[in-house]
């Protein structure tokens, strides 16, 4: 198995926060984020560790340090990316989490990562015993809703180079890190399309027949 954990000390914990904050846009004033921090698993990862396995039932809640996840699914055909992952992204599987259901969704690195898993009673533990952490993840809420309008209004709308540029705007360190049939599976475009996109932005090519 392709993992190892780690210890964690102090700069750890710093690092973890700071990710965060950025993030959420703030930290909560009680003790029980550093809590968890403290009490989570970290695992380094190699890319294509899959997190979180399509079909299988998994409610804990997670932490990208560093590195990039994907989520996708499979239609039958071919895989769909939906989503990318940055450091400091929480993130769980809906159906796991909420309706203790198996995961629609598969979520894998892209690249070695670390990621920290918090297992679900700890979380709703510290949910109900720290109330500035409950408004901290409900903040956090509101930004996966605002994350998923925004990748309707943008990624999902308009040519495919407006999509490809509105992707370099936002997250241009996918475009160095992730394989590029998983980014043209983002686009909803295929490969080779991506490849004629990608050379003619790094040539400084502007085609707005593209």
């Amino acid at each position: 198995m392709n993992f190892d954990r780690k210890d964690i000390d102090k700069k750890d914990l710093e690092e973890m926060r700071a990710l965060l904050k950025k993030e959420v846009g703030f930290l909560p004033s009680g003790p029980g984020l550093d809590q968890l921090l403290t009490r989570a698993e970290w695992l380094r990862v190699d890319a294509k560790y899959v997190v979180i396995e399509m079909g299988k039932t998994c409610p804990d809640v997670y932490i990208l340090k560093d590195g990039i996840i994907r989520v996708w699914d499979f239609d039958g055909e071919k895989e769909r990316t939906f989503g990318f992952g940055l450091p400091g992204t929480i993130f769980e599987s809906k159906h796991s989490f909420v309706m203790h259901g198996p995961s629609y969704y598969q979520v894998e690195t892209c690249c070695p990562s670390t990621i920290l898993r918090i297992p679900e009673k700890e979380f709703w533990k510290t949910v109900e015993n720290d109330n500035s952490f409950a408004i901290f993840m409900l903040h956090n809420a509101y930004g996966e809703l605002y994350s998923h309008e925004f990748k309707e209004s943008t990624i999902n709308n308009g040519t495919a180079r407006e999509r490809f540029e509105a992707m370099l705007k936002y997250r241009p360190v996918i475009l160095e890190k992730v394989p590029q049939k998983i980014i043209a599976s983002y686009l909803g475009i295929t490969s080779e399309y991506f490849s004629v996109l990608k050379r003619r932005f790094l040539t400084g090519h502007t085609d707005s027949k593209l």
